[in-house]
């Protein structure tokens, strides 16, 4: 971002409100993608304002975001602890420029989708990452010509297996990028297995995040704050009888599957799949959300 341009006032936020903060910088059109492990995981888009800019909290504090470190541990990358949003990464030995990171996707009023997307090489630097390793049984779903693929979260405190068609250009079934608040803030790519292709060890290190009309809740790894699964909540029959006739239809489909995360599968580039459909009708499904 040049610093001889006309600012704009931006404001982002966690998605649960817990953390808002405000910053001037010059109207944000673009945003870098590193092909890094964790950012890959995560899906940021970055945004690097000039170093002359000033980051204002409304709400919250400096511990109000979980923080997590790898490698080096130069690079602090800034969580909400309830909701998973990644908000920011912190670098302040970095050069000038790069010591503040802002994720795009959690700006207000900016959508992924019209950003201009500049591809950034993270991947070389520093020594290689290491995926974490699956060392439980696979799925037990029967499958013709089925494929085995193995997932987990950056820190490895969540690993998976999943046995699916191959995830490729002829991928059968949808894979889903949803425009609602919260899958437009963690950047989701869905696919939707049934439930006994999914298997997930390490559930006692995830946390789950519930919201709106609460019959579906995003998981994602407590130390990291990668988002692993959609899966439907547990409700009892008289929740699930007082929801409306659409809602109750969507609960009983969620209750059969594991949505799925592809960005936490390991040795696998989600550019692989199909070209996600981009889904926009949750957006209108009530009570709709407000910025805070």
């Amino acid at each position: 971002m040049a610093e001889n341009k006309q600012l704009k006032t931006y404001r982002g936020n966690c998605h649960c409100g817990n953390f808002v903060y405000e910053i001037d910088v010059p109207e944000v059109k673009s945003a870098a993608e590193c092909n890094c492990s964790i950012c890959s995981k995560k899906g940021y888009l970055w945004v690097y304002p000039p170093p002359s800019s000033n980051l204002k909290i409304v709400k919250g504090n400096d511990t109000t975001l979980a923080s997590y470190s790898f490698g080096t541990g130069v690079a602090s990358h800034k969580f909400c602890p309830k909701c998973a949003t990644p908000v920011l990464c912190s670098a302040p030995s970095a050069p000038p420029g790069r010591q503040l990171s802002l994720n795009a996707c959690a700006i207000q009023g900016i959508s992924a989708w019209d950003l201009e997307i500049t591809p950034l090489d993270g991947a070389g630097w520093g020594s290689p990452y290491q995926p974490p390793k699956y060392t439980g049984p696979e799925p037990s779903a029967g499958m013709e010509n089925a494929k085995i693929y193995h997932g987990s979260c950056h820190c490895g405190a969540v690993t998976l297996a999943l046995k699916s068609a191959p995830l490729d250009k002829d991928y059968p079934d949808t894979a889903s990028e949803c425009a609602c608040s919260i899958c437009s803030r963690n950047r989701y790519i869905w696919v939707f297995p049934k439930t006994e292709q999914v298997i997930v060890q390490g559930r006692e290190n995830l946390r789950t995040y519930q919201f709106a009309t609460g019959i579906v809740v995003k998981t994602f790894c407590k130390t990291c704050g990668v988002n692993v699964t959609n899966e439907a909540a547990d409700l009892s029959e008289e929740q699930v009888a007082a929801l409306p006739d659409f809602l109750r239809g969507f609960y009983a489909g969620q209750k059969l599957q594991c949505g799925l995360n592809l960005r936490v599968l390991n040795d696998y580039n989600v550019k692989d799949i199909k070209e996600p459909t981009r889904s926009t009708f949750t957006v209108n499904i009530e009570p709709l959300y407000v910025n805070p």
